[in-house]
């Protein structure tokens, strides 16, 4: 099987492709692969990554929860929702914290 993205990269338009159903599956198999490889790493950091409860993050500034909603909103802090429940990453609030010194 030729290389279906190697010909699209080298300028190749308007190709009429004849596939079998084996060459179709492999394509799909690369692609997901290769989008696993380029997302995963990203994903899995995110995940590793340190949070702390909304709670958490109200008593290190002693705000109420209107106040951590607004810098919320105004992009001081970026929420990232775990199922229903609001946490900030650790790395944000020590941030956070030194420009409010």
């Amino acid at each position: 099987m030729t290389d279906i993205l190697s010909l699209v990269n080298n300028g190749g338009r308007d190709i009429i492709v004849s596939l079998t159903a084996g060459d179709l599956s492999d394509l799909l198999d690369n692609a997901i692969a290769k989008a696993k490889d380029e997302i995963l790493p990203t994903m899995v950091s995110a995940a590793q990554e340190d949070l702390l409860t909304k709670k958490e993050v109200m008593k290190k500034f002693g705000v109420c929860d209107t106040t951590l909603w607004h810098w919320r909103n105004k992009g001081y802090l970026e929420a990232v929702k775990v199922g229903r429940k609001v946490c900030y990453r650790r790395s944000d609030v020590q941030r956070l914290i030194k420009q409010r010194k």
